[in-house]
């Protein structure tokens, strides 16, 4: 079973389910275990893009923690098997749920916290049941343990573990799972096991009682559930009266879905903390705000539905194409200068609608280039450079920082790819009389730069560094040429000549290339004026800096 999500790091009340068991009966479930004080983690089998949205606006309307875990069913599985599968499924995935969380009890997603509670002072702790009086063997095993109200520790790892793989040798039959836990937990003496009862746990709905399951049609026809239940279930109303909407990536998660994940909330770059600064600042200049902090692969514009029509939703490294948002979404993107973000109706970088806004003819002054400019001559930069690092070469050269492969930047904003990219201008640099080329690898994903690398050590005037520092190679490099990378934004803050091959914001004042002519890219290249292109610069970056840019403080 392959999971992907966040491992709680603290004892839970936990509930495995499908999609659409989720989508009934998960809210009124965080809800009344948030009301007792627990927190709370779900396992969700087969989600759907509701699924991710509901889960990220209980984690913005609750006080405890709130953590996800998801997986997919097998594919061969008939309907009965399925739906026991789903059943089975928190027992499958507990004994990893525990070596994080050290402490779990497990219920069923219909259930109700109704009062406060302690977890079990012993490791194990279940609820027994008289068998039923029948002949059938499988339903006389699988009525001997009520499923619905499992304890373990980290120290009862083995047991977890045993209940799983006795899950795994039976059939795919209803009470599977009870059949299990009967089998293993007959084995542990009793003195280490703690037992559960209808005062914790019932199917009655008595007043007083802990936690209340809902059974079989008890759970849609039985007046006190049902109205207990409709209390809890109140999503809607939680969110109900905020007008602006920002989704804020986890900042201690990786913003893509990497499988499974532990919060890493210590030493949190400050690359990362712009973005909740950012957020933080916008909130407090909107009219009432709601900040939804989710990992950024959990977001999806099914989120959106969940709120009246004319609610404005601000979402992150997303773009209209491929969020669909309605006339109200705003699409917000942190740019090469992490303190700086970028707000528009239609995308980021090269998809932004404020690109084609920019008027060269509009007046303009030099101190926001010189603010930045002083930024990059201290060393300043999105990733961190091997500072003075250089690289000793006599010939002219182009500088070319190299850009991830599948990156959405290339994706979205690029018809050229980075291997047709690197090829093309080996091909050409390769002819006489043309400069030779340094190639920097991408800092954070030096493994993605291996098909790049290989096409560059075949041309003897191309040459591939990974340690080098943009501010000493940059000056020294006759241009540089980017599909649309940032480094060519900051390389304009040196005055270089910049040969964009992409779209990018910074596109209308860069010297265009062509990878179909790229003769005419370096005569272009030759024959830029400095006085010209130094005007330019400075004319864009006052544009970008105070129309178009939105700073994120620290407060």
């Amino acid at each position: 079973m392959e999971l992907w999500g966040e491992l709680p790091t603290q004892p839970v009340v936990f509930a495995a389910c499908d999609a659409l068991y989720f989508v009934e009966h998960g809210p009124a479930f965080v809800y009344s275990a948030n009301d007792v004080h627990k927190p709370i983690h779900i396992h969700v089998v087969d989600p759907i893009p509701d699924v991710y949205s509901i889960a990220a606006l209980l984690a913005a309307t609750t006080n405890v923690h709130v953590s996800f875990t998801f997986s997919e069913s097998p594919s061969n599985l008939t309907d009965i098997e399925r739906k026991t599968y789903y059943a089975c499924s928190r027992f499958l995935v507990l004994p990893v749920l525990l070596l994080s969380a050290q402490r779990v009890l497990t219920l069923d997603i219909d259930c109700l916290l109704m009062q406060p509670f302690d977890f079990p002072i012993k490791d194990c702790a279940y609820f027994p049941r008289k068998e039923a009086p029948t002949d059938d063997d499988w339903l006389k095993q699988g009525s001997k343990v009520a499923a619905g109200a499992v304890y373990l520790t980290s120290e009862a790892l083995n047991v977890a573990e045993a209940v799983a793989k006795t899950i795994g040798t039976l059939e795919m039959r209803w009470y599977a799972d009870q059949i299990a836990l009967s089998a293993i937990f007959q084995q542990i003496p009793v003195e280490y096991v703690h037992h559960f009862d209808q005062s914790f746990m019932d199917w009655s709905f008595v007043n007083g009682t802990v936690i209340w399951t809902g059974k079989g049609p008890r759970k849609y026809n039985d007046p006190s559930y049902v109205k207990k239940k409709q209390e809890y279930d109140r999503l809607k109303a939680e969110i109900a009266l905020y007008k602006n909407v920002i989704l804020q990536p986890r900042l201690d998660l990786p913003f893509k879905n990497t499988g499974l994940c532990k919060p890493q909330s210590d030493n949190i770059p400050e690359l990362r903390l712009c973005w909740r600064w950012f957020c933080e600042g916008m909130a407090a200049n909107l009219e009432s705000p709601l900040i939804i902090e989710a990992p950024r692969w959990m977001f999806n514009n099914t989120i959106q539905a969940y709120f009246p029509s004319d609610t404005v939703f601000f979402v992150p490294h997303a773009e209209q194409h491929n969020w669909h948002g309605n006339e109200n979404t705003l699409y917000y993107m942190q740019t090469v200068f992490p303190w700086l973000f970028t707000v528009d109706p239609r995308g980021w970088g090269g998809g932004a609608e404020f690109v084609s806004q920019y008027d060269p003819s509009a007046p303009f002054d030099d101190r926001a280039f010189e603010v930045l400019k002083s930024y990059a001559m201290a060393g300043g930069s999105k990733f961190p450079q091997p500072k003075g690092v250089s690289m000793e070469l006599d010939e002219e050269f182009i500088f070319i920082p190299l850009q991830l492969p599948h990156d959405e930047t290339i994706r979205w904003h690029s018809e050229v790819s980075c291997e047709e990219f690197v090829t093309k201008l080996c091909e050409w640099s390769a002819k006489p009389g043309n400069p030779h080329l340094v190639f920097k690898g991408h800092p954070i994903n030096t493994a993605s730069m291996a098909p790049l690398k290989q096409i560059i050590s075949e041309f003897d005037k191309a040459h591939y560094v990974e340690a080098l520092d943009i501010h000493e190679i940059i000056p020294r490099a006759a241009a540089t040429y980017v599909i649309n990378s940032g480094v060519g934004q900051e390389a304009m803050l040196f005055d270089a000549k910049v040969v964009a091959f992409g779209r990018c914001e910074y596109k209308p004042v860069t010297i265009p290339g062509d990878l179909v002519d790229l003769d005419e890219a370096w005569e272009s290249v030759r024959n830029d004026d400095l006085e010209q292109r130094r005007s330019r610069y400075r004319s864009w970056y006052h544009w970008y800096l105070n129309e178009v840019c939105f700073t994120a403080d620290a407060g």
